[in-house]
Order: structure tokens, then sequence, then C-alpha cells
């Protein structure tokens, strides 16, 4: 019994693999507005809301996002549209509330078609053609709804059994896998420099666990920094990225004086 259950969680994570491949292959344009239109079946008449965010929503937490538009799905099919201020690109959130919806990427004179297949979860499966920026979005969210099956399907083999082998071995499956995913982000990253994707793809997470570290990888994000400034020098996610290293850099100046102190203290 326990060499089938090892058998089976090693499988996960060839399935893992074998399934983040098979995902890779899967209205008029306003030139002043960002025009959003899609279809959902199984949802008539329910809301969907465009909000835009701040950058802060997707990284540390909290942040503001502002409602610009909504629209009742009728015939399966639903049409969002909002006037930016500026053509820079902006992060988007679209969905029915901030725990069942999508964060996408636009920019001002963009026409996006968004596809989406599960009413419930609307990041798991969905499809875009449109704006490139929006296109990587949901490349990432193609990725973690990969990786997040994987590790949704360990879990049950670590609650299945008390063995302690067994664990180890769906721990070690794990940390494979997140490994693994780390480094698709990392060459996600490398592949698309002047695209704000980027950001979204260091802050990604995983529950309440992250694939990147601010101050651990600290080194990525100026490289991030440095590739969005000479493409989007005045966009507010940049800038407030560039805030957002300073105040990494502070922290960790403060916290070796400490550790300094407490040495000569000893």
């Amino acid at each position: 019994m326990r060499k089938i259950l090892q058998l089976i969680v090693l499988l996960s994570v060839i399935v893992f693999f074998a399934g983040c491949s098979a995902k890779e292959n899967e209205g008029d344009k306003h030139s002043d507005s960002i025009a959003i239109s899609g279809q959902l079946k199984g949802a008539e008449g329910r809301t969907l809301y465009l909000h835009h965010l701040s950058v802060d929503t997707l990284s540390v937490g909290g942040g503001e996002y502002i409602g610009l538009s909504n629209n009742a799905i009728q015939g399966g099919n639903f049409s969002l549209v909002c006037k930016p201020d500026n053509d820079e690109p902006a992060f988007y959130r679209i969905g029915f509330s901030a725990q069942n919806s999508i964060t996408t990427l636009a920019k001002r004179g963009e026409n996006i078609n968004i596809k989406f297949t599960k009413v419930d979860t609307l990041c798991r499966e969905y499809t875009v053609t449109g704006g490139k920026d929006a296109q990587l979005m949901c490349e990432l969210d193609q990725h973690l709804s990969c990786f997040i099956d994987s590790a949704e399907q360990l879990l049950l083999w670590y609650e299945f059994t008390d063995d302690d082998s067994v664990h180890a071995t769906v721990n070690n499956a794990y940390n494979i896998i997140k490994g693994h995913y780390t480094s698709y982000l990392r060459d996600f990253i490398a592949k698309n420099p002047k695209s704000l994707a980027t950001m979204a793809a260091f802050y990604q997470k995983y529950q309440n666990s992250t694939f990147f570290d601010e101050a651990r990888d600290l080194a990525l994000l100026e490289q991030i920094y440095k590739n969005l400034r000479k493409a989007h020098p005045k966009n507010e996610n940049v800038v407030w990225l560039s805030k957002r290293i300073s105040f990494i850099k502070e922290n960790l100046k403060n916290e070796q004086n400490q550790d300094e102190i407490s040495s000569i203290n000893k």
C-alpha cells in the first residue's frame, strides 16, 4: 500500500508538468477607452464588475480598487468599457467579487475578449485574445491553476495516511513542483522584461505562500524595476516599485544595524 501511494504521489508531479504544457497551447476598438467583452455561460443576469487596482493590492495586501464599470450578463455575453486617464498599462480586476475574479493588464485603445468557462472560479479556466499584457496575465493564471491542482492532489494524499514515509514523499514532491514553478516564473520574468506582468509574477501567491521573497530576492525585484523603468518611466506601478525597493533596503539596513548592536552587547 505504501509503495502504491508513493507511486501515485510521484505520478502527480508528472501530471503537473504535462498539464502545464497542454495549457500553454491553448467589438469595435475605442481609441480613448479600454473595451473588454467576452462570454460566460451559466451566469445569466449576474453582474460583472470592472475595477482599477493599485499595485499594492497585488503585492503587500490592502491597497485600493476603484469601480469603473459593470454589466449584467445577457445571452452569455458581457461588455465592459472604461476610459483611463493616460496611455499607461494598468491593473484591472474583472469579476463578481474580490474572491471570484481575475486580474488583468490593459491600456487605452485595447479591445480585449475574455472567454470564461467556470462561473464560480473565474480565474481557473479562461482564455484571452487582444492585448498582449492581458494574454500574459492569463498565462500566469493558467500555470498557477496547474500548480494548484497538483498541490491540492498532494494534500489529499498527505491527509489520506499517517505514514511518515508517505508524508516525506509528498513533501518532497511538493518542493519539487514548487521549485519548478518558481523557475517558470523566473523564466517568464526574463522573457517579458517590458511588461508589468512581471510584477504580478514576482508577487504571485498560493494561499498564504509566496514564490519569491522581497528581501531574499531583492536583486530580481531590482532587475524587474530597471527593465520597467526603461519601458514605462512614468507608470504609477513602476513609481510605486521604486519606493517599495527603497523601503525594503531601509528595513534590511535597520535589521543589519540591530544585529550588529546585538552582537556587540553579547
